[in-house]
């Protein structure tokens, strides 16, 4: 057998194992450093970034943490450094409008003060500092979030949303395996404030937001990127890290509206 049909022959062998295998198992209860700062499976970057990090600013602590001449260095000034460059990088991405709304935007505004869901986005939903649990059935993907008891829907066999629909908080999920991850597109998404480095944006009714889950071990890795043209020139994109824990269940969330701590 000559290479090239060997090779073909082990990539056919591998998507039908790869098939066989099913979908990865996101299944039970995911939580994040915020509420367990002591597990020794987080990294530094881990409990750094705690889920705020965009993908640059993570990737760029990971690499200054890997510089021997930064072992001497406080981990609170590798951060900071890793904030400034992240806060750079987004403002080659942010449009006009978007700098604009930064700096015209009331911090007092901000909707954890009234505890009022409605106003918090999709996008702080899914990067929120508390336990999710996902439940994964043959035609969806059911996750409950702690934080503000937020159920989604995210549908398997690619259904449309109702005609006519007006957009919402989670908006409208359709999504996919590919290999071992579970890719979410969302749409359909009621304009909301985004939490960024410099200050607060609204998001257009056009918005898009793209979920990667990969599981790796204990771990579940999320890359999530914002696509809205009017405010962002390129996808905004963040991570944000979450370990399994089989044995928790999610408590009732409670927010303190006179302090607008959740």
């Amino acid at each position: 057998m000559s290479a090239m049909r060997l090779a073909i022959t082990l990539l056919a062998i591998c998507n039908v194992c790869s098939a066989l295998a099913g979908p990865p198992d996101l299944q039970g209860v995911w939580k994040t450093s915020y509420v367990s700062l002591n597990d020794p499976r987080w990294t530094i970057t881990d409990l750094a970034c705690s889920g705020w990090c965009s993908k640059i600013a993570y990737e760029y602590l990971d690499a200054l943490l890997a510089r021997p001449e930064n072992n001497d260095r406080s981990i609170k000034k590798l951060l900071t450094e890793a904030q400034v460059h992240g806060k750079q990088h987004l403002d080659t991405l942010l449009t006009p409008l978007a700098k604009k709304k930064q700096a015209e935007f009331d911090v007092s505004k901000d909707p954890a003060v009234d505890c009022d869901p409605d106003g918090d986005g999709l996008r702080h939903q899914i990067t929120a500092p508390l336990p999710i649990r996902i439940d994964q059935y043959d035609d969806r993907v059911v996750i409950n979030y702690e934080y503000w008891k937020a159920v989604r829907t995210v549908y398997l066999d690619d259904r449309k949303p109702p005609a006519n629909s007006k957009p919402t908080r989670l908006g409208h999920s359709n999504g996919h395996y590919d290999d071992s991850t579970l890719i979410i597109e969302t749409t359909h998404i009621q304009p909301a404030l985004i939490s960024l480095p410099g200050g607060y944006i609204r998001h257009s009714s056009d918005a898009k937001l793209i979920e990667r889950y990969t599981r790796n071990g204990d771990r579940l890795d999320l890359i999530w990127e914002i696509i809205d043209p009017i405010h962002f020139k390129q996808p905004y994109i963040g991570l944000k890290a979450s370990l399994h824990e089989p044995d928790w269940e999610l408590d009732e969330f409670v927010c303190e509206a006179i302090t607008g701590e959740f």
